[in-house]
């Protein structure tokens, strides 16, 4: 961890406008839902298909993080990133006009193979930031990152309001773009040597690579961590893709429910900004740095279960209330972006920590299609949406144990400051 001798002014500015950058590459799930309607009407294709496609880009997504450390090895962060930005841009510009169904799912899976940059951005952090800040550093990046499920519906639902819901696809891809070409133009490959050294990958190299992979993918702790963290991606996909949904199912128009996605977004951004300084200061705190960041994780799951009851139990045509039950929905998802990752350099080494980010991420984000399709399609789309709530609850109470038997794990070493 902060390995390349660069100001921490510099390393903050590359959290951030990586952070600005994984935004816009999120954000294209809730100005989707928000205007399926409208896609239907002009392409022809049912709205459930439409949907389908979301939950199709949410497993092209978890493909990506797997892939994620082979394109690092083998590219570097900067041919990464590019593939990452036409990935999500091009599909932008196109999607409103395909009424074939097989090229629809093309677009809607490169759409979601974009998401081949997230693990990149996170090592690149990890690897200039200092270790006194890493869990306030991956809490910023992650918080903004899938900030994009509260910034894409609230832009959406201005530009549908002000130009239709067309301008929302081109406002959203041209930011994209702008952004990307900032990130380009002022952020140097700190990968260029690592890359160079991994250019010639040989089939001995791909296998070992492999073996590698299928070893970590054998250890209790593996899975113990990809559990404790799908209560997280599950809920962050169900609030990108479902709650804009379920709120116009409340009666509410797109212009509220843009409303709404302020607090799904302030709810993100906080959660992530105070698990990620409580992490930080807990670690700080205890000898067993991993224990410690386990422990605060273990809030999020519980927080979620809170507001999924909520979400169950109460009358939530009051806008108010819903406002709020909404943000503590969105802070108790959004609880664990802040912790995880920054609990992953206190059990693996530096050699094996560039796969165990792209597995254990990937392998955690599977629930990102589950979300969508269990609780939207499967329930939602019946008007079921309480039972599509009461699998968050089963999905939390799975991380919460994970967390327990985390920490009393062998694996979690004492790293003593």
């Amino acid at each position: 961890m902060n390995n390349n001798p660069i100001s921490q002014k510099k390393a903050w500015y590359i959290v951030l406008i990586s952070s600005l950058m994984g935004c816009s590459i999120s954000s294209a799930f809730p100005q989707f839902s928000m205007t399926v309607s409208s896609v239907a009407e002009k392409t022809g294709l049912s709205e459930s298909f439409l949907l389908a496609t979301d939950t199709l880009k949410s497993a092209a997504i978890v493909v990506a993080m797997l892939c994620s450390g082979f394109f690092y090895k083998k590219f570097g962060a900067r041919i990464t990133f590019i593939i990452a930005l036409i990935c999500m841009a091009l599909p932008q510009f196109v999607i409103p006009y395909t009424s074939v169904p097989a090229l629809l799912i093309f677009w809607k899976l490169v759409q979601g193979f974009s998401s081949v940059i997230f693990p990149v951005f996170l090592l690149i952090i990890m690897d200039v930031i200092s270790e006194r800040q890493a869990g306030l550093a991956t809490a910023v990046f992650n918080g903004i990152f899938y900030s994009g499920g509260g910034v894409g519906g609230t832009l959406a639902g201005f530009f549908i309001a002000k130009s239709g819901w067309l301008s929302s696809y081109f406002a959203l891809g041209i930011i994209a773009l702008v952004i990307g070409l900032i990130l380009l133009f002022t952020v140097k490959d700190t990968t260029k040597d690592k890359a160079s050294d991994a250019a010639d990958v040989t089939a001995d190299n791909l296998n070992e690579e492999k073996t590698s992979s299928l070893t970590l993918l054998k250890m209790p702790v593996v899975w113990l961590l990809i559990l404790a963290f799908i209560s997280t991606t599950f809920v962050i996909q169900a609030i990108t893709v479902d709650l804009p949904l379920f709120s116009q199912w409340l009666g509410y128009d797109e212009l509220a429910s843009g409303k709404i996605n302020t607090a799904v977004t302030i709810g993100l951004l906080a959660a992530c900004l105070v698990s990620g300084q409580i992490s930080d200061m807990v670690a700080r705190r205890m000898s067993n740095k991993g224990r410690a960041r386990i422990l605060v994780m273990a809030v999020g799951p519980i927080l979620i279960i809170v507001a999924s009851l909520m979400l169950i139990l109460l009358d939530l045509t009051s806008f108010g209330l819903f406002y709020a039950t909404a943000f503590i929905f969105s802070f108790g998802g959004s609880w664990g972006l802040g912790t995880f990752y920054s609990i992953l350099p206190e059990i693996f080494d530096e050699e094996r920590l560039p796969i165990i980010t792209g597995l254990a991420g990937g392998a955690g984000d599977m629930g990102m299609p589950l979300a969508p399709l269990l609780v939207g399609v499967v329930f939602g789309a019946r008007g079921m949406w309480h039972l599509g709530w009461s699998v968050c609850i089963v999905i939390s109470l799975l991380s919460i144990l994970a967390c327990f038997l985390l920490l009393g794990n062998k694996k979690l070493r004492a790293k003593q400051d």
